[in-house]
This record gives structure tokens, sequence and C-alpha cells, in this order.
């Protein structure tokens, strides 16, 4: 009789470790993540693949600052030699209130030091594109990021650890003829 009981007792014992041993796969695989859960960032902000990660701010730590009062009107390359055309932009920064090099600087003053140079690059942006290039829908999430990657070289021109000062680039025109 006392071996059936000891029977029961080991399996009752292995049953509380199997259930023990589940309980925890499944907490490690569902709260924690498995290891192949798509997260493969580094903590220098690159993914495995050498890609930059962009992180998405808080609202409230973002500013954003007008290139131009008002609309601006750019000529467009000539696709022709009887060709003339025009786009009129309204272009607007939303950039990182401050830096994670130095909190000390105030990226608006660092965005107005600099502004006639980032106003160049707009100018340039577009005299290098021609109405049909400009026709394009894609062109305008293409100037977007274009314009993003050019603004922030230029502000980190020199820095040994260079960061996206501004995070986009907002147009809220864009008319062309």
């Amino acid at each position: 009789m006392e071996s059936k009981s000891t029977f029961f007792i080991l399996i009752v014992i292995v049953a509380v470790l199997a259930l023990s041993l589940a309980a925890l796969a499944g907490y490690l695989l569902i709260v924690q993540g498995n290891p192949g859960s798509g997260d493969d960032t580094r903590q220098d902000g690159t993914g495995d693949n050498g890609e930059k990660i962009k992180e998405t701010p808080k609202e409230e730590d973002l500013v954003k600052i007008s290139l131009y009062d008002g609309s601006k009107y750019f000529t467009l390359k000539k696709s022709g030699p009887d060709d003339s055309s025009i786009i009129q932009v309204n272009v607007t920064l939303k950039c990182h209130k401050t830096l994670k090099r130095d909190k000390k600087i105030i990226v608006e003053d660092m965005i107005n030091s600099r502004l006639e140079e980032i106003q160049e690059l707009v100018v340039r942006f577009f005299m290098t594109r021609t109405v049909d290039d400009i026709k394009d829908v894609e062109m305008l999430d293409r100037a977007k990021d274009e314009l993003a990657e050019q603004i922030n070289s230029l502000l980190n021109e020199g820095v040994e650890k260079p960061e996206d000062v501004v995070y986009k680039v907002i147009f809220s025109e864009w008319l062309f003829q």
C-alpha cells in the first residue's frame, strides 16, 4: 500500500514541475519576447544590417521652425529650351528641441544661425528638378527625406558624434506650374 501512495506522490510532483516549466516557458516567450522578435537594434541606434533606426519622439520634444515667411516660389530646371516652370512651397522644419550630445545647445538658435545655408539647400534641390519630376506624387516624400538628410549633414559638419537635428521636413504647400 505504501508503494501506491509513493507512486501517486511522485506523479503529483512531476505534474507540478511540468506545469511550472510550461508556465515559465510561456512567460519567457510572451512577456519577454523571443530572440527572433525583430528587435535588431543595437545600443548605437543601428540595426544588424547597419541601417539607422529612427526613433519617434514625443510631440512636446519637438519644435517647428518655418524657413520662410509664407510661401516661396522656386524656378524649376528647364526640360526644354522654351520651358519655364515654377513651384510654390511653404517649408517648415520639425526639429528636436535639444541635442542628445549637448543639452545646452538650443536647436532653434542653431537653425537660425545657418538659415541662409539651409535655404540655399532648398533652392538647389528645386533647381535640379524638372516639372515632370515634381508631378510625381512620390517626389513629395523623396523631397522631405532628401532635404532632411542634407540639412542634418549641414548641421553636423565637424561634429564627432552626428545626430539628427531635423526630424521631419513639412511642405504645407506644393503647387507647381
